[in-house]
């Protein structure tokens, strides 16, 4: 290395140099992490209280998609809504929605899945309960298995999401939690439950592959830096070489 390549100024330069990489480096691994926790299962999390991940008027986020929650309150079940179209070992069935009236404001739960609008176990059980499931997100109308124009009957609705389920509704939108959970357990149980379904796993969606594209692009923008510096070094060189006198 030419000897004034160490002098004061350079010094300085080499140093913005590392300075710059180590930040590029680590802000590409925070990026690599959140996309790797996007992946992560939330099996393993503890099952927590509804209230301690979401509340009532506010929005799901996405880390919190399939974790396991419990909330307490009593069944309204004058307002339960039946989802057609949903289909469990190859049988035609409909998804039982129920609002659950907590402290703090209304859950929608789906108890589970029926075979007809006629079962027994669309009947919520009465009193005060705890229910424990997984949350969800609200789901889209692409996930409807029923016609878009179709008129469905007052107590049916195309697809499990809280827009949908405000329409039929009274409650303010401010005192509905986002999303729904699926129900696991009823502690007390009815006489009668719904055949339980499966909560969808997560799958980190838009927002995952793109923290995986911002670690790239740190790590990208780390090495255009050190073509940089490169270029400087070589050209500084260069015109050094070009002003040596003549022997």
């Amino acid at each position: 290395m030419p000897r004034f390549l160490l002098g004061p100024r350079w010094l300085l330069w080499h140093a913005a140099l590392v300075v710059v990489l180590v930040a590029f480096t680590l802000l590409g691994l925070w990026q690599l992490n959140r996309f790797e926790h996007h992946a992560r299962s939330r099996a393993d999390l503890p099952v927590v209280a509804i209230d301690d991940v979401l509340r009532p008027g506010g929005r799901l986020a996405d880390d919190d998609v399939a974790r396991r929650v419990t909330a307490i309150g009593t069944y309204d079940d004058a307002r339960t809504r039946l989802v057609p179209g949903r289909k469990i070992d190859n049988r035609v069935g409909f998804l039982v929605v129920t609002p659950l009236r907590t402290a703090a404001g209304v859950l929608p739960v789906v108890r589970g899945w029926v075979a007809a609008r006629s079962s027994a176990a669309i009947a919520a059980p009465a009193g005060r309960l705890t229910v424990t499931g997984r949350l969800q997100g609200s789901e889209t109308s692409d996930q409807s298995a029923v016609d878009p124009l179709a008129q469905l009957p007052a107590n049916e609705v195309p697809y499990v999401a809280t827009f949908s389920l405000l329409e039929t509704w009274p409650y303010s939108p401010r005192s509905v939690y986002d999303g729904y959970v699926v129900a696991t357990r009823e502690v007390p149980a009815g006489a009668s439950t719904p055949v339980r379904v499966e909560a969808h796993s997560p799958s980190g969606g838009v927002g995952r592959w793109r923290n995986l594209a911002y670690a790239l692009n740190w790590w990208l923008f780390g090495v255009a830096a050190l073509f940089f510096w490169g270029s400087v070094v070589r050209r500084a060189v260069t015109e050094r070489s070009g002003r040596s006198p003549v022997r």
